[in-house]
């Protein structure tokens, strides 16, 4: 049987509540954006929308998707509760973080199919040894179909302060998942990894090129490493969101060694499969998601326009032989 693995940033899905501690003001009736409950639930419909079309594109829901910019659980929960996901069997996990906007990672999974044995939110360690004090790494292990996987979701630091100043704590994002996913695999012997995310640098970027390290090429990977299945597409020009005009893949899901079937070495169990003749990954994408060939977002400035995500989601595939 196969399954589809999916992150999706989210973009900005508040509640309408004012929360005190976070700079949420503007998600609100009386904010500057004039969120009500009507947008939210028709922000709510719009991304379940898409989940929907996932769904029919790929022979049911996604056993995993990672989203980011969620407030908290409750919007989650909302989200997973809409009409059309009622035969996802969606569970959610959500931590919360320091985050100023109070913006934060989260995974639904299919409990039908994820057995959870565990999840916890992981800090950002940086090199000097400090945590960051920020949005949390999402790390959850259990048993997809008999065998052990470890999935971390992340919303690594954004480039707008600068992409040198800002870049190292890009890069203890990804050594933070790497080696927290060492660390598991002492107790789970084999256990396999995705981890996937914005982490607002691209595949060919230090972060996730050399310290994971996550391969350009199937070809190249070696036991320890990761394959990024998106490089590929990037180097075609495509992307998941619009920065200065162009195209930008920040978007990522990289895979460990031990799900790689490669000439002359047999995986056994569930491994990454093509999305189609030429790719191992997938930019997820419909006509009703885009506008003027852009991602729909939720709002142009603070004009409201039923938008969904300025992001595309991104998926992966497995199954055995």
């Amino acid at each position: 049987m196969a399954y589809t693995m999916m992150f999706y940033n989210l973009e900005n899905l508040y509640d309408t509540v004012e929360d005190p501690k976070t700079d949420d003001d503007s998600f609100t009736p009386v904010g500057e954006r004039r969120w009500t409950i009507d947008k939210y639930n028709q922000k709510l419909d719009n991304l379940s929308e898409v989940f929907t079309a996932v769904s029919n594109a790929h022979g049911g829901f996604p056993v995993i998707v990672g989203v980011s910019e969620v407030e908290n659980m409750s919007v989650m929960r909302a989200l997973a509760a809409r009409k059309r996901l009622s035969g996802s069997h969606f569970k959610c996990i959500h931590y919360e973080s320091n985050d100023a906007r109070g913006i934060d990672v989260g995974v639904f999974y299919r409990s039908d199919k994820f057995k959870l044995i565990g999840s916890e939110p992981v800090k950002l360690v940086l090199r000097s040894g400090r945590e960051y004090i920020g949005r949390n790494i999402l790390a959850m292990w259990g048993e997809l179909d008999g065998e052990m996987f470890a999935v971390y979701i992340c919303h690594l630091l954004s480039r707008r302060t600068g992409v040198d100043s800002s870049a190292g704590f890009r890069r203890a994002g990804t050594e933070t998942a790497r080696d927290h996913a060492r660390e598991l695999a002492k107790l789970y012997p084999g256990i396999k990894v995705v981890i996937m995310g914005d982490m607002n640098d691209t595949p060919a970027d230090a972060s996730l090129a050399e310290l994971l390290p996550a391969r350009k090429s199937i070809f190249a990977v070696r036991e320890g490493e990761y394959f990024n299945p998106f490089w590929a597409l990037m180097e075609e020009g495509k992307g998941t969101s619009i920065h200065e005009n162009r195209w930008k893949l920040y978007d990522n899901i990289v895979v460990s060694f031990n799900m790689l079937e490669l000439p002359g070495r047999h995986v056994r169990g569930l491994h990454l499969v093509k999305t189609d003749e030429r790719h191992y990954g997938e930019i997820f994408s419909r006509n009703f998601m885009l506008q003027r060939g852009h991602p729909k977002r939720c709002y142009n400035g603070n004009h409201f326009q039923s938008g969904y995500s300025d992001h595309l989601p991104v998926l992966i595939k497995l199954d055995r032989k």
